[in-house]
């Protein structure tokens, strides 16, 4: 995978993390409170691990508030780019560009390709 490829995949990789983390914060749950809708083999993977269910529960836990951050950053820088970026009024371009190219190192090379393609169109030095 080229140099910054990963970052354009942010969005899929925050919602499989997203499913996955929110999967096992509420296994551990369940597990906890003891109820009876847990399956057998998660609730027998959960009580061979002994106390290490706490820790599971608690990483699962910062890594779905870490991936919906993720995920609403991406989100909002995506869509602030475009808002910016389909304007055709130069003065306004002009006066955003530095933020356009914060979000567009942010967000990857094609985003990276697309300023810059901009900024040719505009006849703009930066």
């Amino acid at each position: 995978m080229e140099k910054g490829k990963i970052k354009e995949l942010k969005i899929p990789i925050s919602l499989v993390m997203i499913a996955i983390t929110l999967f096992l914060t509420i296994l551990t749950v369940i597990y906890f409170f003891s109820l009876l809708i847990l399956p057998s083999e998660f609730s027998n993977f959960l009580s061979s691990s002994g106390g290490w269910a706490y820790y599971i529960f608690l990483v699962a836990l910062i890594g779905f508030l870490y991936f919906a951050y993720l995920l609403v950053q991406t989100v909002n820088d995506r869509r602030k780019f475009e808002e910016l970026i389909a304007s055709d009024s130069k003065s306004i371009f002009v006066k955003n560009v530095r933020e356009l190219d914060v979000i567009a190192r942010r967000l990857g090379p094609s985003f990276k390709k697309r300023l810059e393609n901009k900024k040719e169109q505009l006849r703009v030095k930066y």
